[in-house]
């Protein structure tokens, strides 16, 4: 590896080297030639449209690329200049008119566009409806595929007749290089010279005018602006010392934490297949997703924290009941892309109000430095909970949510490597201020048959591979699988300690021995969630998502048309 290291870097070294010689080569070679061909042909654009209209077409503006437009005939012809001088210029009635008729022309296409629009879905509809086709999800274009396809088709142009087998040195291939620095130094004297012909041209429109006996007047030219400086802020004070230095401060007083490795084979979980077959008459899923959607969703989130240039989320607030996975999600994510972890807990934290810009400005350097960065908040309807509670009143659970807008998220680049995650048991505690904080809201839904069995087939074949009959995963499935992936673990892990394994070849696991821990070796006695509260999370999570707001606008408005019926 070191060797590669080491060949890479010369590599590298080389090629630079390359491109600097042939642009000093090509600049004493090349540049002199260049320039005269630039304004010969400028020149000859100008005498062209003297001699067929004895005038000057207007010279193009940097703004527009300069002279480059006359290369790829952007310009007018003189036949179509001569028009324009031609032209009567048009009264304010007639530009009003011809305004009209474009805003009319434009309404039209609209509407036409909106009506072949209605005319394709209903037709799909009725195909659908038939059974005579299965019209699926339309891949819709985006930028990304958009440029990935680009790239591919480029790479397989390029790539075409080269032969890599012959260039077992691994050397640059110099006549890329020739060609992509003449086209840098070719871009860069033409603005040059663009600037000495503009001279030129005046110089010819000045005699012009005097000879026609006509006013001078200069051609207003038009430049890209400058970008005005912004007001610089009165910029917070970080510490001047070395990154690993500040990183090791955090890390000593707890914000940043080691985590155990964890990967998403770890959250065991089912997909729902049953929803797409369940649909209701408006083509609507009547049944939700099950675990192993939402894994899927925040495996497909993280493409944009990995070297892929993917827009992401900069907030991710996982909400469900208690022993649900979230803390378990969270972990799998920092370790499946091998983040830094820092825990902004209230209870983290609290130590650092009286000077919480700094801290957070720290706390952002350290992140932007060391991606990619997890920034975790447990709990996180507390930093935005209405009422606060005696029990937790010590640690200030208010304190960073005024800052989490401004001094979190809004430093976060679309590319940089950085998300905060979130995890909540009761987000209904919450003040709106959560919903904002947080860009995607997941919710984790209870497990079903299908992921609870999964579970006890994993962590019994784990355990006690051959202590248990089969058919005693399916029941044990059934009866608990209203219970959390969490009790269902700890409940194996209790149950199948050390004490137990010894025993199990003197005296057999009874799978009954699980449904006595959760009702009488616990105490209190664990019962499933209740269903009240998984409906409590249910309409918080719809008031939240925008989806689910879509759909009872839907559901809304085709009650308000029957009701009219």
């Amino acid at each position: 590896m070191y060797k590669n290291e080491q060949l890479k870097a010369k590599l590298d070294e080389d090629f630079l080297n390359l491109i600097n010689d042939e642009r000093t080569r090509l600049l004493q070679l090349r540049s002199p030639w260049m320039m005269e061909d630039i304004s010969d042909h400028i020149r000859a654009w100008f005498q062209e449209f003297y001699e067929k209209t004895m005038n000057f077409h207007a010279y193009p503006d940097p703004i527009k690329k300069g002279t480059v437009l006359v290369v790829i005939d952007e310009t007018m012809t003189p036949l179509e200049f001569q028009e324009t001088l031609n032209k009567k210029p048009m009264t304010k009635e007639e530009k009003k008119k011809q305004q009209d008729k474009k805003k009319a022309e434009k309404k039209k296409l609209r509407d036409k566009i909106k009506k072949e629009k209605i005319k394709e879905a209903k037709r799909r509809k009725k195909l659908k409806d038939a059974g005579i086709i299965d019209v699926g999800y339309v891949l819709a274009s985006s930028k990304p595929i958009e440029n990935i396809e680009k790239t591919i088709k480029q790479f397989s142009i390029d790539w075409r007749n080269i032969d890599e087998y012959l260039n077992k040195n691994h050397a640059p291939i110099k006549d890329w290089v020739i060609a992509d620095e003449l086209a840098k130094i070719h871009q860069e004297l033409r603005e040059l010279v663009d600037e000495y012909m503009r001279v030129e041209y005046e110089l010819l429109r000045q005699a012009l005018a005097k000879d026609q006996k006509v006013p001078y007047k200069p051609q207003k030219v038009k430049r890209a602006k400058a970008k005005k400086g912004k007001k610089k802020k009165k910029a917070v004070i970080t510490d001047e010392r070395p990154l690993s230095e500040l990183y090791e401060e955090l890390k000593d007083a707890g914000i940043i934490e080691t985590i155990s490795h964890k990967d998403f084979d770890e959250f065991i979980a089912d997909f729902n297949f049953l929803a797409d077959d369940s649909r209701d008459e408006d083509n609507l899923t009547t049944v939700g997703p099950a675990k192993a959607d939402i894994k899927m969703v925040i495996e497909e989130s993280m493409l944009g924290m990995s070297e892929f240039n993917i827009t992401k989320p900069k907030s991710i607030l996982l909400i469900g009941p208690l022993n649900s996975g979230k803390k378990l999600l969270c972990n799998i994510i920092a370790s499946e892309i091998d983040a830094v972890f820092i825990n902004l807990s209230p209870e983290k934290i609290f130590q650092y109000a009286d000077n919480m810009n700094k801290f957070l400005a720290l706390v952002m350097k350290v992140a932007k430095a060391f991606q990619p960065t997890i920034l975790y908040i447990e709990e996180a309807h507390r930093v935005f909970i209405k009422k606060i509670t005696p029990d937790i009143a010590d640690i200030n659970p208010r304190l960073i949510g005024s800052y989490i807008n401004k001094k979190i998220l809004k430093p976060i680049k679309p590319s940089d490597k950085i998300i905060l995650l979130g995890t909540s048991n009761t987000p209904w505690a919450a003040k709106g201020g959560l919903k904002k904080a947080f860009q995607t809201t997941l919710l984790i839904p209870k497990c079903d048959y299908g992921t609870s069995f999964l579970l006890w087939l994993d962590l019994m074949t784990e355990n006690a591979p051959d202590d248990m009959e089969s058919y005693a995963y399916s029941a044990l499935a059934k009866v608990l699988q209203a219970y959390n992936s969490g009790d269902i673990t700890n409940n194996i892990a209790e149950t199948l300690n050390v004490d137990r394994k010894m025993r199990l070849k003197s005296e057999a696991l009874d799978p009954r021995e699980f449904l006595e821990h959760f009702l009488s070796v616990q105490d209190p006695a664990l019962f499933p969630p209740d269903a009240k509260l998984m409906d409590k999370f249910t309409k918080w999570f719809g008031k939240s998502n925008k989806f689910e707001k879509m759909r009872r606008k839907f559901l809304a408005a085709k009650a308000a048309k029957q009701k009219k019926k």
